[in-house]
């Protein structure tokens, strides 16, 4: 906390601390985050030659490449600064003694608490959309937007300086934060893999005319994820592994999902690891998937949370309570009635009535799933994203 000024005030008046984070680790071509589908994504027909691949891309497996710094190494750098301004709001809040939070009370749906929330580009996204469409969110007192954002990387940052008061964050994302000494908590969870192979929304696609035939295959070849030492490759490399495939074996690019399929049909790749839409996307154009690796990894795996900062979960029950029953209410809704879901999609993902009535749905449930988060801090250590175990009983929050 050097560096950080701030004293008590013997009146307990309210102290902030205003830290002031770039939001720009996925930053699309230079756009400001979360404008884009992923990190380095621009629009999805920009070409993507050799020369930007190798200077863009960094690799995590080739050893021979000049180092580039990743998406996480990006936020990692950030860290320190971040750590020591929220320990310091930490500090502040117990200035004058502690106090005890409140109980929650419920909001009044006639004066609605203005909430912004980030979810990640894609289904994700379209689900939380829908669900303001839906009313969910405005029936328990919470008027929501949404920031789409490239991913859980970019969105953290935002909470820490107070600019969304909620973020949707895949589990590895989350995970990395609080192993960083975020002050961050997971309040709800997001997506779900499916129970069955063959039937997910996340898949490994190659070209249909790849002499790549099984999972096997993969070794010493280029996959695509839209961001490095993440959900992507953690999983991937779990689910090389029940196939026998030496994760080390595989190079790993960075590059947003709407340039994957583009990529691929140029040969630039050999793999691409997309979610929906662009799964269904990218197999309407005849690519093959060859890999599930969501399901392969654990099946029914929760792949996302959404997260807030202990401070404002604390402060702010009767919100997370609203936020929460908003999201079991579009669930709930999305589950009994997936073709209304998939009729709005046109409008929410931006994509062809074909395609939203042929992707596949992920799963969205109303509790957390400890084991699912204990799996996935198992790999981030097995495969060196973290160093130390995580506290899952403290990452989840009450």
């Amino acid at each position: 906390m050097t560096g950080i000024p701030f004293r008590c005030d013997p009146a307990h008046t309210a102290l902030v601390v205003v830290v002031d984070v770039q939001n720009d680790f996925c930053s699309p071509r230079g756009a400001p985050a979360g404008a884009g589908f992923g990190c380095g994504a621009g629009p999805a027909s920009a070409p993507l030659d050799s020369t930007v691949l190798s200077s863009r891309h960094q690799t995590r497996h080739h050893r021979d490449a000049p180092h580039v710094p990743t998406t996480m190494e990006s936020m990692m750098k950030r860290m320190p600064l971040v750590s020591a301004a929220a320990a310091a709001t930490l500090v502040l809040s117990g200035c004058g003694g502690g106090s005890e939070s409140p109980e929650p009370q419920g909001l009044d749906p006639d004066s609605p608490v203005a909430v912004n929330v980030a979810e990640t580009a894609g289904i994700p996204s379209a689900y939380l959309n829908y669900g303001v469409q839906q009313g969910f969110f405005e029936e328990e007192g919470l008027d929501v937007t949404v920031d789409v954002s490239a991913g859980g990387a970019a969105a953290v940052p935002g909470l820490i300086s107070g600019g969304l008061q909620l973020a949707g964050s895949n589990t590895v994302s989350a995970l990395l934060a609080v192993e960083q000494g975020l002050p961050i908590t997971m309040v709800a969870p997001g997506t779900f893999g499916s129970e069955t192979e063959g039937e997910d929304f996340s898949a490994v696609l190659v070209a249909g005319d790849s002499d790549i035939r099984e999972p096997a295959d993969l070794a010493g070849k280029t996959i695509a994820v839209n961001t490095l030492e993440n959900i992507g490759d953690v999983t991937i490399s779990a689910a090389l592994q029940e196939h026998g495939v030496d994760p080390e074996s595989v190079r790993f690019v960075e590059i947003g999902f709407p340039d994957m399929i583009p990529a691929l049909e140029r040969g630039q790749i050999d793999a691409a690891w997309e979610i929906e839409p662009f799964v269904t996307i990218g197999a309407e154009s005849g690519a093959r998937p060859l890999l599930w690796p969501y399901v392969e990894a654990r099946p029914g795996l929760m792949v996302g949370s959404f997260l807030a900062t202990q401070e404002y979960h604390e402060q702010n029950p009767e919100v997370i309570e609203a936020f929460r029953n908003g999201l079991e209410a579009t669930a709930e809704s999305v589950t009994e009635d997936p073709d209304a879901f998939r009729d709005a999609l046109p409008d929410l993902a931006r994509v062809t009535p074909e395609v939203a009535e042929s992707m596949t749905l992920p799963q969205w449930k109303a509790e957390i799933d400890v084991e699912s988060l204990e799996y996935i801090e198992e790999q981030m250590r097995e495969h060196g994203i973290i160093g130390e175990p995580v506290d899952i009983d403290a990452v989840v929050a009450d």
